[in-house]
């Protein structure tokens, strides 16, 4: 679905480069619900904002869908993320002067989606996200949990082929960020492929993978064999966990079977 061939990006201020990401290999498959780890700095942001074509490559291989993004213009770019990739915040970034269901109902909007085909839809994720109840409500009404649902809802609105999830428990307390956390994985049991960043190692059992940045580079890459309300720690996940040398240029793949 998505493959990185030694990609790169920099970034020059105050005639300091910074390395973000530096000749990176990386495999993401259909279907895979993929945790980024790392310490701040480390490239998670910029990765995710790649991925998202929100930003572009200085260098390497970007492809997505059989499309080679490295090779497009950020008009194809903006096409092609409109119509594949939804984005979930963690501060939520809902328009706080539209209610719930219209917060809900903005994509469609920019898809043509005809009156009545936006309304079934809508009630359809209120539903998912056990939100219904809330659907006249304005954002300031609603608690942290509750708005990271409709921002969940907002994402999946238009079933895209890909869910960049950035800190999506950030801002959460441990209940609701459990609840986020399993919405997210029931998505990705019923087919969903997403990619999140997060700050939280216990959050990556409720995945199918986890990789770990740093310098720009992917320093570890395995499958996770734990699932929810199982010990939380270093023994809770791996499978087959392979660790990459700092200094090599090619990440290690590993695809879930």
């Amino acid at each position: 679905m998505i493959k990185f061939n030694k990609i790169s990006r920099s970034f020059i201020g105050d005639e300091v480069e910074t390395v973000a990401i530096s000749e990176m290999s990386l495999t993401i498959n259909k279907g895979e619900f993929l945790s980024i780890l790392g310490p701040s700095g480390c490239g998670k942001s910029t990765l995710l904002n790649v991925l998202g074509m929100l930003d572009s490559i200085d260098s390497g291989e970007f492809s997505f869908l059989g499309n080679s993004v490295d090779k497009f213009s950020e008009q194809q770019r903006a096409r092609l993320r409109k119509l594949h990739i939804g984005f979930i915040f963690q501060n939520f970034n809902l328009i706080d002067e539209l209610t719930v269901e219209q917060n809900i109902e903005l994509p469609l909007y920019y898809h043509n989606v005809a009156k009545a085909e936006r309304k079934r839809l809508v009630d359809t994720v209120l539903k998912r996200v056990d939100i219904s109840h809330r659907r006249k409500h304005l954002p300031a009404k609603l608690s942290g949990g509750q708005q990271q649902r409709v921002a969940i809802a907002r994402a999946i609105v238009t079933s895209p082929d890909l869910i960049l999830a950035d800190e999506p428990t950030g801002n959460l307390d441990s209940k609701n960020s459990t609840q986020v956390m399993e919405l997210l994985q029931q998505l990705n049991q019923e087919g969903a492929t997403i990619v999140m960043v997060t700050h939280a190692p216990e959050h990556v059992i409720y995945g199918t993978r986890v990789i770990e940045l740093l310098d720009g580079k992917v320093i570890t890459d395995h499958l996770v064999k734990e699932k929810p309300n199982s010990k939380v720690g270093k023994e809770a996940v791996g499978v087959d966990s392979k660790e990459t040398d700092s200094t090599a240029d090619q990440a290690v793949e590993v695809t879930c079977g």
